[in-house]
């Protein structure tokens, strides 16, 4: 379900690309069309409460954003439409990481968050893909977003899913080379 689009609007759905790297980096990550135009600016960082990720379009305008709440193993974030709290994101113990669900705005979360493939659905319709594709310039990932309207609040849970995802390739790392140490 479109939080931010009148059934009246026509919308046009388009790919959208973004390096993976960028998403973890600090500082401001752009998101661009298949033509290769600037589209999207995220800007914020993670890892201190409160860590915050804004989506700006072009003109410089804050569309949406990601707050963390609270820090800890199971981090809550709040997500933010034209500054209105629409809905919270969290990880849950005991419930797989590939599975997630969008309190208030009802969307679930289904992927893997190893090769950060994922699809967010509302009921049974698909509300994003998200997948690695190579492109002329590299490794890339590609969005499909149904609704042009939820492509900002799309990108905020997108930049937290990468979040979690290096977080856990982190603690496999240690452990895989914890074992190796003499």
């Amino acid at each position: 379900k479109s939080i931010s689009a009148s059934k009246s609007e026509v919308l046009n759905v388009r790919n959208l690309y973004t390096r993976r790297t960028e998403l973890s980096n600090r500082g401001t990550i752009r998101v661009k069309d298949s033509s290769g135009r600037l589209i999207y600016l995220l800007v914020g960082k993670w890892g201190l409460s409160p860590g915050v990720l804004s989506v700006y379009d072009v003109t410089g305008k804050r569309l949406a954003e990601i707050k963390q709440r609270t820090l800890g193993f199971f981090p809550k974030f709040d997500l933010y439409d034209k500054r209105h709290h629409v809905g919270s994101l969290r990880r849950y113990y005991g419930i797989s990481h590939e599975m997630l669900f969008v309190k208030g705005l009802n969307w679930f979360i289904i992927g893997n968050l190893m090769t950060f493939n994922y699809k967010v659905y509302h009921g049974r319709q698909c509300i994003m893909t998200i997948s690695e594709v190579q492109t002329a310039t590299g490794t890339a990932l590609e969005f499909h977003i149904a609704e042009q309207a939820d492509e900002p609040l799309c990108f905020c849970i997108a930049a937290i899913l990468d979040h979690w995802a290096r977080l856990d390739l982190k603690a496999k790392n240690k452990a895989y080379y914890g074992k190796l140490a003499w």
